[in-house]
């Protein structure tokens, strides 16, 4: 079959939306016809040409749409279920899959290394060249075939413009708050970085009852929007010293990084008390390189964590969110941002890159 896509070939070139070749689902893989797909900070991370990756490359993998065909041998998908997608479906083989948590599965790790799905095949051309895809995604299309695991059912009247944000940033940024860091009721938590999921991030400290939530960024759109969500406090990085020392002289209990560059890094864990967990969520540019104090951890006893993909397996997070929003306390709807088409692609990037206060969002 034929669909279009936007295609990424290099930095600095505009994606270019055309007309690929995608392969009918096969045995346990299923057809989405894709409604909304949100721009993630890896997208970015493409685009800036900070990571390297086949190309050329549909990217995109943060997204919800509706069944359209059902490969044979797949069970729990019908033609018209209501999908999110998630791009880290397990292998079944590795200890990593076997503890659930396939997002560390190397296995996928490769595929993603090879913009490829979990079995190594792409499943996509233009004119007889293979066209790889983002994150064993590759959801910036009109249509993408993917492994039946990767459509998670969404049995919620959530509009798919507000569900494509529960696929990445949600389940990032909630899970790393409730699964990895776990602060206790009325713990003090500091958010470095108040993007897309630097708000889930507000919102699963909120969750989890934290008392005091600081959310730090240069931008005042995503400062205004974390107040919104949860956070006690939102202030510049350049006023970030003053605040803590004011609301918690001894430093935080948990402090989360969203961002994921080593200067984010180590403001989380500089302001983080003696004793206390700092959680590195966002992704980094390829090659960067941390450096860390050792008497942050045998003297001051703190302790560094990461958390990818929130932490918990997506099969078993997401009902789980989609339980916080019925029950109001995950809010979406004010997290969606300006929405483009597929041929409006690059204004899309743009918006992203400049920090639109919400996710931006592309229906194809």
């Amino acid at each position: 079959m034929r669909t279009r896509a936007a295609l990424f070939r290099a930095p600095g070139e505009p994606l270019e939306v055309r007309e690929i070749e995608l392969e009918e689902p096969g045995a346990g893989e299923v057809l989405v016809r894709m409604a909304a797909v949100g721009i993630c900070g890896t997208d970015l991370h493409m685009v800036k040409g900070e990571w390297q990756r086949p190309t050329p490359m549909v990217l995109g993998h943060e997204g919800a749409g509706i069944v359209e065909t059902v490969g044979d041998g797949v069970e729990g998908l019908a033609t018209g279920d209501r999908v999110v997608l998630s791009w880290a479906p397990s292998c079944h083989a590795c200890s990593d899959c076997r503890r659930g948590r396939p997002a560390a599965c190397l296995t996928l790790q490769r595929a993603i290394g090879a913009g490829t799905l979990l079995g190594g095949r792409t499943g996509m051309s233009l004119d007889g060249e293979i066209v790889y895809r983002g994150t064993a995604t590759g959801a910036l299309s009109e249509r993408v075939v993917l492994l039946a695991e990767q459509a998670l059912p969404l049995d919620s009247d959530i509009p798919l413009e507000q569900a494509a944000l529960l696929g990445c940033a949600a389940l990032t940024g909630v899970g790393a708050v409730l699964h990895a860091a776990r602060p206790r009721p009325g713990a003090s938590v500091l958010v470095v970085g108040a993007g897309g999921v630097g708000q889930f991030v507000v919102q699963g400290a909120r969750i989890a009852g934290a008392k005091t939530i600081v959310a730090v960024d240069p931008l005042e759109a995503r400062r205004e929007q974390a107040l919104t969500l949860g956070a006690t406090q939102a202030v510049a990085p350049d006023e970030l010293g003053e605040a803590l020392r004011s609301l918690t002289p001894d430093g935080v209990d948990i402090a989360l990084d969203a961002v994921g560059a080593p200067e984010t890094t180590k403001l989380a864990l500089r302001w983080t008390r003696n004793g206390g967990t700092a959680v590195i969520v966002g992704l980094p540019a390829a090659g960067a390189k941390l450096e860390l104090d050792p008497a942050e951890f045998n003297r001051r006893e703190k302790f560094l964590t990461g958390s990818m993909y929130g932490s918990e397996d997506p099969a078993v997070a997401l009902p789980l969110l989609v339980e916080h929003v019925r029950a109001g306390r995950l809010e979406l709807g004010l997290l969606v941002g300006p929405s483009y088409g597929l041929d409006e692609i690059n204004e899309a990037m743009e918006a992203s890159l400049a920090g639109a206060a919400g996710r931006v969002l592309v229906t194809p």
